[in-house]
């Protein structure tokens, strides 16, 4: 049964055209990440993770749902919902966040833009409580776009905090695909998502594929090797509907 997830992932991941880290909606719209005034899109994420390749009762699934809306030129904010990270057999609404994104600058050329996101999330149980804080640096230069994201999370129950943060550098078709390579130090390779995920990494290395698919979907998936003190392999499916 493993083995054919596996292998139905894979196959997910090679035939779906779908993309990178981040965000592709923003990504192929030339923007910061915040998103434009009066949007709003629903997104829709599962990510199944690979601790062990020979313990396979180790694999790890979760699964979340998330409103984004523009409140401004260059504020927006994000509502999540969704099922925290466990057993691959077990599915249950815990946990919910709220996200705030501000532009701080755009350049005249639009060609680099730096945004502030804060982000706090909450288990419905009271065992997790954590705050995040990062300052994603977006570069562009035709089509090709390079990404610094340094990220602080700090957890409130244990009193303990963590820095760490990723790159990545990505490539436009025609404004409708992406194709993009990333790596990462302590941190997730994704604004949506708070604490750990896909290969709970020290460090870790992915790729990324992503699609627009007629006006109104946008479709991402990311596939993870975990490198140093990591699980073995991740990946996460996304889509993203425009309302």
């Amino acid at each position: 049964m493993r083995k054919s997830l596996l292998i139905i992932a894979t196959l997910i991941i090679i035939n779906s055209s779908v993309y990178p880290c981040f965000d592709t909606y923003l990504f192929l719209n030339k923007g910061s990440m915040v998103y434009p005034y009066k949007s709003a899109v629903l997104e829709l994420t599962g990510e199944y993770s690979v601790n062990q390749f020979e313990n396979p009762h180790e694999d790890a699934f979760l699964s979340n749902g998330s409103f984004y809306y523009g409140l401004g030129e260059k504020f927006s904010f994000q509502l999540s919902l969704g099922s925290d990270e466990k057993s691959r057999d077990n599915f249950k609404l815990d946990f919910y966040s709220i996200k705030a994104v501000y532009n701080m600058h755009t350049s005249n050329l639009n060609d680099y833009t730096l945004d502030l996101m804060l982000q706090y999330r909450r288990g419905m149980n009271n065992t997790l409580d954590e705050i995040e804080l990062s300052l994603p640096n977006i570069f562009r230069f035709s089509e090709l776009t390079y990404v610094i994201h340094p990220v602080a999370n700090y957890s409130v129950n244990d009193k303990n905090y963590q820095i760490g943060g990723h790159t990545g550098i990505f490539y436009d078709f025609n404004e409708s695909g992406v194709i993009g390579f990333g790596a990462e130090y302590a941190s997730p390779q994704s604004g949506s998502y708070a604490g750990e995920r896909i290969t709970k990494s020290e460090v870790a290395a992915s790729i990324f594929l992503g699609a627009k698919i007629g006006n109104f979907l946008y479709v991402q998936n990311e596939l993870a090797k975990g490198l140093s003190n990591s699980r073995d392999f991740g990946f996460a499916l996304t889509a993203k509907f425009l309302i």
